[in-house]
């Protein structure tokens, strides 16, 4: 059976649908097939991430209507194998998401769940940026999770830039980690190309170890700060101060 895990946060604008797609990505490509429930009905946000945009056939509204089985609602990505997404577009009840996920979880080794379906989960993941608004929504994302008894629960934290770590702006992730009291999976590089369709190679490589480190592989997590020290990264901080 595949291994379900729900994404969330309550904070607007982490990044939870980049990450999901990211992390789908990175786990088909190291042979794990993996399927992205999308829980955004209204505009199926992980379909225009992740280049699928108006590909889809079904979604879990034809579904909903019983025109379609729910293995015909997953889009197959073109460039990934054993990549799917599944999109709820127009979706109503939100409810029959669960037992779309019951249907097909056979097939897949990895489902992820795009803030849908979090009582068929097996555990659940808290996206945040390192900003402190961010960081105190994650802690009341924390609470509410555990209040509807979800007990393995993990961080993410995405966009990370590391200049702004050694300049003493944001925390590292260790320390927010602690602060929050949970296990941080992966960091994720700050990366202004995606909101242009784009991936910069050293988000690819960040994505590929967290995914490691979701399958429960030993290894080292992605260095932020990497391309920020010496002289270099002295001038691409100031830089980045003046635009």
């Amino acid at each position: 059976m595949a291994k379900k895990i729900y994404f969330t946060s309550l904070k607007g604008g982490t990044g939870v649908t980049t990450v999901c797609v990211g992390l789908g990505l990175a786990l088909a490509d190291s042979g794990e097939r993996t399927l992205l429930v999308d829980g955004d009905s209204a505009s199926a946000c992980a379909m225009t991430v992740s280049g699928l945009g108006n590909m889809q056939t079904y979604t879990l509204a034809d579904y909903e209507r019983a025109a379609c089985r729910a293995k015909q609602a997953a889009v197959c990505h073109p460039k990934a194998n054993g990549f799917y997404i599944m999109p709820s577009l127009g979706l109503k009840d939100r409810a029959l998401a669960k037992k779309a996920v019951g249907e097909v979880e056979g097939l897949f080794d990895y489902v992820l769940l795009d803030k849908i379906a979090p009582e068929c989960a097996d555990g659940a993941i808290i996206v945040s940026e390192p900003y402190l608004p961010s960081v105190k929504s994650a802690d009341c994302c924390k609470a509410m999770l555990a209040d509807g008894g979800m007990k393995d629960v993990s961080l993410i934290l995405n966009k990370v830039n590391g200049g702004q770590v050694i300049g003493g702006e944001v925390m590292p992730a260790e320390q927010i980690a602690g602060i929050l009291r949970i296990k941080l999976l992966a960091q994720i590089p700050e990366d202004a190309t995606i909101s242009v369709g784009r991936w910069r190679q050293q988000t690819v490589n960040a994505f590929k170890l967290a995914a490691a480190a979701l399958a429960g592989k030993e290894g080292e997590a992605y260095d932020v700060l990497r391309g920020y020290t010496g002289i270099n990264g002295y001038i691409k901080r100031k830089m980045r101060t003046k635009i």
